[in-house]
This record gives structure tokens, C-alpha cells and sequence, in this order.
């Protein structure tokens, strides 16, 4: 499977692409997975909800400038992971899946990098049955969060509605190379969830 491709990010266009579901979908589960290579030691959002400066209009997925990936409220860190996402040479595949139904507090957050479940540093588990802000009725970003805007390359970017999935569902082991590659992911995307491969090049706003 190959990847032909991606869109690029430059934080000195302000770019960011952003979408508002007509109505709210699974805010208890779901799966967001992409590819990733940055540019720039910046904050670089890969998906966030943000309508408001407080915890109830913002929640992120990002690299942080320290180089570890986050997943945050406006003051929560529900995940900081110890592994560091800086090679900019190399793509990388980041999963973050949530389901707060799991009454294990460690199963209702998983984030996963080039296939591996990471550890964190930090960890501060969403309450069972809870729903958080991302897949409401309001405005959702790629590239973007606040005044910070992504500086690198996403491909294969997919959101599932209402299904929680771990990173064999995007990806896979080389057997020849040992690397971890992207696979096509066949699965449905439910109510709200999208796949962007961004291979509509016809202009600008396609």
C-alpha cells in the first residue's frame, strides 16, 4: 500500500483546515490516526476542537515543542507520552484512542506510536461514561489550536466515529524490514468520522 500523498503545513500561512459536524457524534469513543513528519520544532496540533480558552471548547492532539506528544485540555494533560516524536527526516504514525466506557482507567485513553502503545509520563484518565468536547456539534482543526499553527506534513489522516481501535487497523510490520508501514484502513468511519488522503489536488479548497 502506498501512500501518494500528503499536504503540507507552514505556520507562516496561518494554514489550518477546519470542519463543523451538524450534529454531535460519539463523544465517549472513537479513534483518531495519522501520519506525520514535521518540519520545525514547534507546536504541531494534528487535531483539536477548539471554540473557547477554557475546558469547555478546547481539547488537542499535539506535538509540543519539548518534542512529546500530548493530548490536553485547556489546563488537563490527560497523556503526555515519554517517547519523543523529533527525527525530521522520518514519517511517523501517531493513533490516540478513547473510550471512557472501559472501567479500566488505563484502557479509556491509549496513544500509539508507529505501532507500539506508549507509555507516559503523564496520565490523568477522562471519567468512566464521560463525554469530552471533540466530536460535538462545533469546530474542529487539523494544523491548528489557539495561535499555534503545524509546521510538517500529514498523510492518511482518518477519524472513527464511535468505534475505539488500536494501530494494527492503519498499519502494519514490514516482515522483510521490521519498519511499521502504512496499510488501508477498511473499517467503516461512522457518523461524523472522515479519511483524507489528500489526493484532490484540483486547487486550493479542494
Amino acid at each position: 500500500y502506498e501512500i501518494e500523498r500528503s499536504l503540507r503545513f507552514n505556520s507562516g500561512d496561518s494554514a489550518y483546515l477546519n470542519r463543523t459536524p451538524s450534529g454531535a457524534g460519539n463523544q465517549k469513543t472513537w479513534t483518531f490516526s495519522c501520519w506525520v513528519k514535521r518540519t520545525a520544532n514547534t507546536v504541531d496540533t494534528l487535531f483539536s476542537r477548539y471554540t473557547a480558552s477554557d475546558e469547555s471548547g478546547f481539547l488537542g492532539l499535539y506535538i509540543n515543542s519539548d518534542d512529546y506528544i500530548y493530548f490536553t485540555g485547556w489546563s488537563t494533560v490527560y497523556l503526555k507520552t515519554n517517547r519523543k516524536c523529533r527525527d525530521p527526516s522520518a514519517w511517523s504514525h501517531i493513533v490516540l484512542t478513547l473510550d471512557t466506557t472501559q472501567s479500566t482507567t488505563t484502557n479509556r485513553l491509549k496513544l500509539y506510536f508507529n505501532g507500539e502503545l506508549q507509555t507516559t509520563s503523564a496520565f490523568s484518565a477522562p471519567t468512566q461514561d464521560s463525554d469530552l468536547v471533540i466530536n460535538a456539534a462545533a469546530e474542529h482543526r487539523i494544523g491548528n489550536y489557539a495561535s499555534n499553527y503545524t509546521n510538517g506534513y500529514l498523510t492518511e489522516v482518518n477519524f472513527v466515529d464511535g468505534t475505539a481501535l488500536d494501530a494494527s487497523s492503519f498499519g502494519k510490520t514490514d516482515t522483510d524490514t521490521g519498519a511499521w508501514i502504512p496499510k488501508k484502513y477498511g473499517g467503516a468511519h461512522g457518523t461524523n468520522g472522515f479519511y483524507l488522503n489528500f489526493s484532490d489536488i484540483s486547487n486550493t479548497t479542494a
